[in-house]
C-alpha cells in the first residue's frame, strides 16, 4: 500500500466534499453550520482528555487533571440554565438519541406504558424492541396529520385509559408547537405518578429564541434535545429539568451507562453556542421562521400543495411540500440533488397525498438568505422538481450559494 497516496486520496475526498456543499443550497432540515466562534472553541486537546463522573456532581471526577475541565463545564451548564430556565442540565450525551435513550431508560421501568410520537425517535419502543428487549410497552400517540400535530382529545383518552408511566412528545417533522400544557394537566388528573418528556431535537433553536414555546414552563418534567439543528451548535445531547430528583435519576443512566467519557472538546464550544443565543436568540429565531412561512408561500404560489398549508405552512424551520403530481420523494430528493438542492423525502399524511418532502431554512437564513431571496429560492426548487433544463437550474442554485456564504447571529471572536 502507497500510503502517501492514501493520505492524498483522503485530502481530495474533504476537498471534492467542501466545494460541493459550498455549491449547494443545503434545506435539509436536521443540519446546520456553527458559527466560526463556535468552531474555534471546538479545542482538540481536550478530547484527548478523560472528564468522566457519575451522577450530577461536576467535581466528582473519576480521572486527575481535570481543574479547568470542571469549570468550562460548570460555565457552559450555568449558560444552559438561564438559556433555557432549567434548574439541571447534563451536557454529557453524544447525541439527542442518546438523551433520549438515558431519559427513558432512567424514568422507566419493566412494565410500564409509554406513550410515543411514532413520528419522532420512540425511545421505548427502541428499549422494547432492541436484542435487549427491555420491557416498556409503546402506545402511538395518535397524530392529526392534516394539521401535523397531536391528537390532543384522543391522547387524553388514551391517558385515561393507560395511565402510562411516560409520556414523550416531539416529533421529527416538527411545523407547530405541541400541547405540552394540556397534556400535562392531563396526567396529572389521570396519571400523576407520570413524567412528560419533550423531545426538542428539531426545534431547540427556536425554543433557545423564544419563539416556539417553553416546554419546561408549560409542564414538561424534562427537555431532551441534540445540539445542532436549529441550534447550530456542536454535535451532541442534552438534558434539562427543574426537578433535582429526575436529574439524579438520568445521570447515571447517561454514565456510566451509556457513556463512560464524554468528548469533553465540544463544551467550550457548547458554552459558546450559549452565548451567541443569549446575545441574538430573537432575532435569529425571527429570522428562520419567517423565511420557513415566506418559502412555503411562495411554493404555494406556484402549485406545490403543503401539509399544514391552512395554518400557515409552518412555525418552525420546517417545511412539508408534497410533490406527488411530480414524482415519488427520493426521486424528487435525488433530482433536487442533481440540481445542487439538498433536501429529504418526507411521508405524507394519507389524506393529503403520498410523497413529500422535508425542507429547513435554518442553515441558509444563518449564512445570510432574507425574505428577499426567496422568490429565486422557490424558482429553483419549483424548476428542479419539473426536470426541466437541470444543468440551468444546477448553475443558478449554485450562484445563490455563493450569495450565502456568511454567517449571521454570532459574536465577533475575542
Amino acid at each position: 500500500m502507497d500510503f502517501s497516496e492514501k493520505v492524498k486520496e483522503i485530502n481530495s475526498l474533504l476537498e471534492q466534499h467542501n466545494t460541493f456543499r459550498g455549491d449547494c443550497l443545503n434545506l435539509i432540515a436536521s443540519e446546520n453550520v456553527p458559527s466560526p466562534l463556535v468552531e474555534g472553541l471546538l479545542v482538540e486537546d481536550l478530547d484527548q482528555r478523560y472528564g468522566n463522573y457519575s451522577g450530577i456532581d461536576l467535581q466528582a471526577r473519576l480521572y486527575q487533571g481535570n481543574r479547568f475541565i470542571v469549570e468550562i463545564e460548570e460555565l457552559a451548564q450555568e449558560l444552559a440554565k438561564q438559556l433555557f430556565g432549567a434548574a439541571y442540565v447534563d451536557l454529557r450525551p453524544l447525541s439527542g438519541n442518546i438523551a433520549g435513550i438515558a431519559t427513558t431508560f432512567a424514568l422507566g421501568s419493566p412494565g410500564d406504558i409509554a406513550l410515543e410520537v411514532h413520528n419522532g425517535h420512540q425511545y421505548a419502543l427502541k428499549l422494547a424492541t432492541s436484542p435487549l428487549k427491555i420491557s416498556l410497552k409503546s402506545i402511538e400517540i395518535p397524530w392529526d396529520g392534516v394539521r401535523s400535530n397531536i391528537n390532543l382529545d384522543q391522547t387524553v383518552a388514551l391517558i385515561r385509559e393507560h395511565r402510562p408511566k411516560l409520556v414523550t412528545i416531539g416529533s421529527g417533522v416538527f411545523l407547530f408547537p405541541q400541547p405540552v400544557r394540556e397534556l400535562k394537566e392531563a396526567m396529572n388528573r389521570y396519571a400523576p405518578d407520570s413524567y412528560l418528556i419533550y423531545d426538542a431535537a428539531h426545534v431547540m433553536g427556536l425554543i433557545a429564541g423564544g419563539r416556539f414555546q417553553s416546554p419546561l414552563a408549560e409542564g414538561a418534567d424534562v427537555l431532551i434535545s441534540s445540539t445542532h439543528k436549529t441550534l447550530a451548535g456542536p454535535q451532541g445531547g442534552i438534558v434539562l429539568t427543574n426537578d433535582r430528583s429526575l436529574a439524579e435519576r438520568i445521570g447515571p443512566a447517561v454514565a456510566p451507562l451509556l457513556e463512560s467519557n464524554h468528548h469533553l472538546g465540544r463544551l467550550p464550544a457548547l458554552a459558546g453556542t450559549f452565548l451567541e443565543w443569549l446575545a441574538c436568540g430573537g432575532e435569529h429565531a425571527d429570522a428562520i421562521i419567517s423565511n420557513a412561512k415566506a418559502l412555503g408561500q411562495a411554493l404555494h404560489e406556484r402549485g406545490i400543495p403543503f401539509v399544514g398549508e391552512e395554518l400557515g405552512f409552518t412555525e418552525s424551520h420546517t417545511l412539508i411540500p408534497i410533490v406527488d403530481q411530480f414524482g415519488e420523494s427520493k426521486a424528487m430528493a435525488d433530482q433536487l440533488e442533481a440540481c445542487n438542492i439538498i433536501a429529504g423525502g418526507a411521508s405524507v399524511p394519507p389524506e393529503l397525498g403520498t410523497h413529500g418532502l422535508r425542507i429547513g431554512v435554518q442553515e441558509v437564513t444563518r449564512r445570510g438568505m432574507t425574505g428577499t431571496d426567496v422568490p429565486e429560492v422557490a424558482d429553483c426548487i419549483v424548476d428542479a422538481l419539473k426536470g426541466d433544463d437541470l444543468e440551468s437550474v444546477k448553475g443558478r442554485a449554485a450562484a445563490l450559494a455563493g450569495r450565502f456564504n456568511g454567517m449571521r447571529f454570532t459574536l465577533k471572536e475575542v
